[in-house]
């Protein structure tokens, strides 16, 4: 019998979502990351090509997706009717594993059901609808539906966030504010759109954020989005007036000069320099 568990402390849930995609509305998400949390996407109709961690998946129903804290991904649908679940996660603790990472790094991210597929669906709704709930202990609810998730997934592969009632609103604004920036950094995002997003006003939320993630809403963005020009100059051969344009900057100008005064080197300069640090 079984008396030890790979699980030293259980994932907490922070976010959930449904996306029933169309050709006129894609299920599409350019390359990002998430610094403090982790992802599991279950694909359970359609098709698509995602990239994690510089390697392309093409992904077919009845998969999970697991982009770990901190791990670059994009995803792009491509047969439809696509219909997918996400799940946002923190706290988890897994034997051999950094924090919030259900897989040692060097595993594949991608776990195919197979015939598992329609029980874990079965799971994944009653976690999303117990999540989405304003029933008494939903949340406490979900973490249990996800913590069996998980567990089946494991067994699959072998064969801060606080109750509703205490949770922060402070905590959650500042969340939204910098998942939303981390997942769209390429749009004209500003105090105002973010304001609206989350349900607070823009003075409040420029003081949260500071407060909270130690710089102001704008040094977030552009962080995000030279993190991810500095990948895409590495990791691609794409002009670089075309990366600073996928990366929110129609200013070929501005974004050299925004590139040069966060990294001290000009983005041509940049993929040179430690493209060939990367070749020794």
């Amino acid at each position: 019998m079984e008396i030890t568990s790979r699980f030293l402390s259980s994932a907490s849930l922070i976010a959930s979502g449904e996306f029933l995609c169309d050709e006129s509305n894609p299920f599409l998400h350019p390359l990002h990351r998430h610094e403090t949390y982790s992802e599991l996407l279950f694909i359970e109709e359609g098709k698509g090509n995602f990239v994690i961690d510089d390697l392309t998946y093409k992904i077919e129903a009845g998969t999970v997706l697991l982009y770990h804290r901190g791990i670059w991904h994009e995803e792009l649908s491509t047969h439809y009717p696509f219909r997918a679940t996400y799940f946002a996660f923190k706290n988890l603790q897994a034997k051999n594993c950094p924090k919030d990472f259900f897989l040692t790094p060097d595993k594949r991210p991608i776990i195919n059901l197979g015939n598992k597929a329609e029980d874990l669906a079965v799971v994944i709704r009653e976690c999303h609808a117990e999540f989405q709930s304003e029933k008494p202990e939903s949340l406490t609810a979900a973490n249990h539906w996800f913590g069996l998730l998980l567990v089946q997934l494991n067994r699959q592969l072998a064969g801060d966030f606080k109750e509703r009632s205490s949770f922060k609103p402070a905590e959650a604004a500042v969340m939204k504010a910098r998942s939303y920036m981390e997942e769209n950094y390429q749009l004209p995002i500003t105090l105002d759109s973010l304001a609206k997003i989350t349900l607070v006003s823009k003075y409040y939320l420029s003081h949260l954020f500071q407060q909270e993630v130690g710089m102001s809403v704008i040094q977030f963005l552009i962080r995000c989005r030279m993190e991810a020009a500095k990948r895409y100059l590495l990791m691609t051969d794409r002009p670089v007036k075309e990366i600073g344009e996928l990366v929110g900057y129609q200013s070929e100008t501005t974004f050299h000069a925004i590139f040069k005064k966060m990294n001290g080197l000009t983005p041509g300069n940049y993929r040179e320099n430690e493209g060939n640090k990367r070749d020794l």
